[in-house]
């Protein structure tokens, strides 16, 4: 991203938030067309979409690309109450106005996705389209959370039961054992022997492959040189126990407690809405795995660009 440029906001919540801003040459652009807000998941920062930007940019829009809530420049609260979903919206709201930006496309991955639809929840007047990878839509949450309920109903649709492993993320020994033991948590999502089945799938399984320290090949980026020696300076320590409050915050009711009372009309999405999974995935249909912004990343930018152009995306009025 060397672009974009950096900037750092504190907003209301007296929160550091670190941003990119670009291209640098193109970053108080009046041109017409929403601009593109990319979001990250777990557990990455905004460079996930380093690989990803440069085929984004001959769309010619403004492109912002934040460290969300507990990652890279941006601050790191360990009190999950910070993660609720009305509140990070609002967080981004106050980046896009600091920028006079009022008309957006969030572009989300993994839990990216989920903030990119919930800042359609908050901000539908703002939100001209809703990109989603590796998460699917999901409506307001207004029933307290059962994990138990949730892995059994993915596992009658994928075979399998994945979710309890935001159990095992809510729980106080989650941090330093993903922390301490950072290659076989990056191998534990592999495609090789049905891993990713055996430890995001059931039960227990991700907390027992790590506490004996299991390990397979490292796949893909997880495989590039330097990989876990920054994954070792970004999440070392006590590097994940922010990172982790996104699933705290889910676990424990935090968004239903901001979304039960919220209309039935917030369940349908307006406004177009492209959802992209790798087929390595528990769900998918790009020749990918989990990270396709990092596997697949001119693929994933052709599909955004086609789609946004063949819903006559790109001449909006930008209102900026």
């Amino acid at each position: 991203m060397d672009l974009f440029i950096e900037k750092q906001l504190i907003n209301s919540r007296s929160l550091q938030y670190t941003y990119y801003a670009g291209p640098a040459s193109n970053a108080t652009s009046t041109a017409d067309g929403p601009a593109l807000l990319l979001l990250h998941g777990f557990p990455h920062t905004a460079q996930l979409w380093a690989s990803v930007i440069p085929w984004l940019l001959t769309l010619g829009l403004q492109i912002l690309v934040p460290d969300l809530l507990g990652y890279g420049g941006t601050s790191k609260p360990w009190d999950f109450s910070y993660f609720a979903s009305d509140a990070m919206a609002s967080d981004l709201a106050e980046i896009l106005a600091t920028e006079n930006i009022t008309s957006v496309i969030p572009i989300g991955h993994d839990w990216g996705s989920f903030l990119a639809h919930h800042y359609y929840l908050y901000y539908p007047e703002q939100v001209e389209a809703i990109v989603v990878s590796s998460s699917y839509y999901q409506a307001p949450i207004r029933d307290p959370i059962n994990v138990t309920e949730i892995a059994e109903e993915r596992e009658n649709l994928i075979g399998f039961p994945l979710g309890y492993y935001f159990e095992f993320f809510s729980t106080s020994e989650a941090a330093s054992l993903l922390s301490g033991n950072l290659q076989s948590f990056f191998s534990a999502g592999g495609t090789e022997n049905d891993t990713m089945k055996k430890t995001f799938g059931y039960k227990d399984g991700l907390r027992d492959w790590l506490m004996a320290d299991k390990r397979m090949q490292l796949e893909g980026f997880a495989a590039e040189s330097g990989f876990l020696e920054d994954a070792e300076a970004q999440f070392g320590g006590t590097g994940f126990i922010s990172p982790l409050k996104w699933y705290q915050a889910f676990v424990n009711g935090t968004h239903y407690e901001v979304k039960k009372d919220l209309p039935e009309s917030a369940d349908r999405v307006e406004k177009p809405l492209l959802h992209i999974s790798g087929s390595k995935d528990a769900l998918g249909t790009v020749e990918s795995g989990h990270f396709i912004p990092l596997e697949k990343p001119q693929e994933m930018a052709k599909i955004i660009n086609d789609w946004l152009e063949s819903k006559n995306l790109l001449s909006l009025s930008s209102g900026r």
